[in-house]
């Protein structure tokens, strides 16, 4: 993957104090758009956590860092214009927020009811530290028969060796070397027996998800950290070891009181409606979009409208989930699924049935704890509310473009005008070539690019994942197209070089990961026909008249709230050359990207400072 670097980040909380400010307050405010404000902390947070082209390159940095904060200034611009038309209160905009607000709630309920109570003692890492430095050696025997392997017990126990029991045994095949064992890799109970064992020794049965295990302590080996970096890589496995068990710990035990004494119910006839029309629905998916067996598919915005029409008005307005204050109607549910991401592999009734009924306890389990935090004013925290900001504003300003696609249609009669001016000689633009990996999921972002930095082949990947149907057929593949084509991912292809990855890129359709694979230069050709050319030149007067008029746009949202910044503070934000990639893991289940991608967004910057009669 040349010169494109990434680092997966898994963060349960996010917290970016790991970066260093220099001598910047995070809550300095760095650019000032119109009522809203971009602190340092926010663009730090922001500029770390999104992957764009050359971050890497440290001599470029502060140019990076201010096209990254005109881009952050586009996105406040439009989602400001977005609140001043009222889009913040529509339905599909209150439905966003709502459940970005249950989902910070309950990550600051975790946060407080088993995250800030763990305790780790000083007994704690001395044993932590005494099992780290000991390497078990182990051979086992195993069954999925309870009765079974305690026959192999009672035989151990009555004299018979264990190498002798093991030799007639199928999983010996396993075991041509005993099994090496390390701190921390099995559950904290069955290690306590394994450490507890002397050399030749040997659990009595314990069961596990997997069957029955009997374990015989071959050796114990001694760790040897050989530097001063080593023992401190230690010390950090030990306590990170020992906090994950205890919170999982505390976890058990504030689930197990707070749902011990309730029970909520789903509305039957409704379910099994809701899990026909939903495998109905990707029956026919996996029909159209030709989908391998193993190819997974989403429940998307589309397929909720299909599913909702499917119902009566009168239907959609019933309770599915019967809580006693607030119930959840069935139109609300179904919004639900498609938020929370919902896909399978296997399409058939009885597999719908399942995943829907594991689904809807998932919901009402996240729904009772988001409201326990919103009871106790968990909403109103500042963390929270910050958190809830930057994430609408995101959708808010996306909402506003959106429209733009619509208004970017070419007539005929436009595409032949344009002809008739240009019929001299045919300019054609840069054309590219790339294979991409297009998804609407974040979980397949994540395994895409980690299949990609282990060396996996993008065609590979395209074909297994990709849902931009006439590319995947192709490995991926687009052929070659002007780069004035396909909006962003033209504009970023033209600056990357031939073996270079981009990506993930939050498009229209979802997230685009692509390589380019060729690039050939401008030219000039003599007239073509226009029925040759109209549908070309339809789709790239499109893809102009859409961007140039969202960067009209933009400009004059600029020169109606007013933009300030802040350069001397911007100069002084330290910031990383990685290319970071990762998920936010939430308290009590559920993922967001570490922070909401944007794509770069510049062109708008220089019409807006000529017209202040500033120099660009």
């Amino acid at each position: 993957m040349k010169y494109f670097t990434f680092i997966f980040i898994s963060l349960s909380l996010l917290n970016i104090t790991g970066f260093a400010y220099g001598q910047v307050n995070p809550d300095s405010i760095v650019a000032t758009v119109g009522n809203s404000t971009i602190t340092a902390g926010e663009f730090l947070e922001r500029y770390e956590m999104t992957p764009f082209f050359r971050k890497q390159i440290k001599r470029i940095t502060p140019s990076l860092k201010l096209e990254f904060l005109y881009s952050l200034i586009a996105e406040k611009l439009w989602a400001q214009q977005s609140e001043a038309l009222g889009y913040d209160t529509a339905k599909i905009m209150k439905f966003v927020n709502d459940e970005f607000e249950k989902m910070f709630v309950r990550d600051v309920l975790y946060k407080r009811e088993v995250k800030d109570k763990i305790k780790i003692t000083d007994e704690d890492l001395i044993k932590g530290y005494i099992r780290n430095s000991k390497k078990l050696l182990v051979n086992f025997l195993f069954s999925e028969d309870k009765n079974e392997i305690w026959n192999l017990y009672n035989m151990l126990n009555s004299g018979v060796p264990f190498d002798s029991v093991l030799a007639e045994r199928p999983e010996r095949k396993e075991q041509a070397e005993p099994e090496e064992i390390v701190y921390g890799q099995m559950a904290e109970d069955i290690e306590d027996s394994l450490y507890a064992l002397k050399i030749g020794g040997y659990t009595f049965p314990i069961f596990t998800p997997d069957g029955w295990y009997i374990f015989k302590l071959t050796n114990k080996l001694n760790m040897v950290f050989k530097s001063q970096s080593d023992k401190d890589n230690a010390s950090g496995t030990v306590r990170k070891i020992i906090e994950e068990r205890k919170e999982q710990v505390l976890f058990n035990r504030y689930y197990f009181n707070f749902f011990k004494d309730k029970k909520i119910d789903a509305n039957t006839h409704l379910f099994q409606s809701l899990a026909r029309r939903i495998s109905a629905d990707f029956e026919e998916k996996k029909f159209e979009y030709r989908l391998k067996e193993d190819q997974p598919i989403y429940l998307e915005p589309e397929d909720v409208i299909k599913i909702e029409k499917e119902f009566s008005p009168d239907s959609l307005r019933m309770n599915y989930i019967e809580f006693e204050e607030y119930p959840i109607s069935l139109e609300k549910f179904i919004s639900i699924l498609a938020f929370k991401n919902l896909n399978t592999i296997k399409y058939d009734l009885n597999s719908i049935a399942r995943l829907l009924d594991s689904e809807t306890r998932k919901i009402i389990e996240e729904e009772l704890l988001a409201r326990e935090g919103i009871k106790e004013g968990l909403n109103y925290l500042p963390q929270v509310q910050k958190d809830l900001k930057m994430w609408s504003e995101n959708y808010l300003a996306q909402m506003l473009k959106n429209n733009f696609a619509d208004s970017a249609k070419i007539s005929d009669e436009q595409a032949y005008n344009y002809y008739l001016k240009y019929n001299k000689n045919e300019n054609y633009p840069e054309e590219v070539n790339i294979v991409e990996v297009l998804t609407n999921s974040p979980d397949t972002v994540s395994k895409v690019m980690r299949e990609l930095n282990k060396g996996v082949d993008i065609r590979d990947l395209a074909l297994k994942y990709s849902i931009r149907n006439w590319a995947r057929k192709n490995g991926g593949e687009f052929g070659y197209f002007p780069v004035t084509s396909f909006g962003k991912i033209g504009k970023i292809a033209a600056r990357m070089e031939v073996g270079e990855i981009y990506g993930p890129l939050r498009v229209r359709e979802g997230y685009s990961v692509f390589k380019l694979i060729g690039k050939r230069a401008a030219k000039v050709d003599s007239v073509q026909t226009f029925i040759k050319v109209k549908e070309e030149l339809k789709h790239y007067l499109a893809i102009k008249k859409e961007q140039d008029a969202i960067n009209r746009y933009t400009v004059s949202l600029a020169q109606k709230f007013g933009v300030d910044i802040n350069l001397p503070l911007l100069e002084r934000i330290k910031v990383t050359n990685i290319n970071m990639f990762g998920y936010r893991f939430l308290g009590f289940g559920g993922k967001i990207t570490a922070a909401p991608l944007i794509a770069p967004d510049v062109d708008w910057v220089e019409p807006y400072l000529k017209s202040l009669n500033i120099a660009p």
